[in-house]
């Protein structure tokens, strides 16, 4: 299963990117292009990590270590890189990729127990 090839999930991603990109751009933001592609990163290797899981146990420990991540790149980022609009993506992501799964229902929360942002 090719989570990446996913059409809500390759939209959500990409407008992710951009609305982070944009904030660069408009000079509004204290993290850089090179912040961003760290985050988009952590994002393919969850994506790529929990397509080969087999149970919730083990998808559940990838969204675990994508979300501690990501609260660590944010916080190098001065608590910047993830704004309100930024977290609802990237939360859409991984609630869908587990959802896709089987591991959670699609209105479950899976990154909250660790999220920082």
């Amino acid at each position: 299963m090719n989570l990446k090839e996913n059409t809500h999930i390759n939209k959500t991603y990409k407008s992710l990117e951009r609305n982070m990109t944009d904030f660069i751009e408009l000079g509004e933001a204290d993290y850089t292009s090179n912040d961003v592609q760290k985050c988009m990163s952590l994002l393919e290797d969850f994506l790529d990590e929990i397509a080969k899981t087999d149970s919730r146990e083990t998808g559940i420990q990838s969204v675990k270590k994508t979300v501690l991540a990501i609260n660590h790149l944010n916080e190098s980022c001065e608590y910047e890189l993830v704004e309100t609009e930024q977290r609802e993506k990237i939360v859409d992501i991984i609630i869908f990729a587990g959802h896709l799964k089987g591991y959670n229902h699609i209105s479950e929360d899976i990154t909250e127990e660790w999220r920082e942002w």
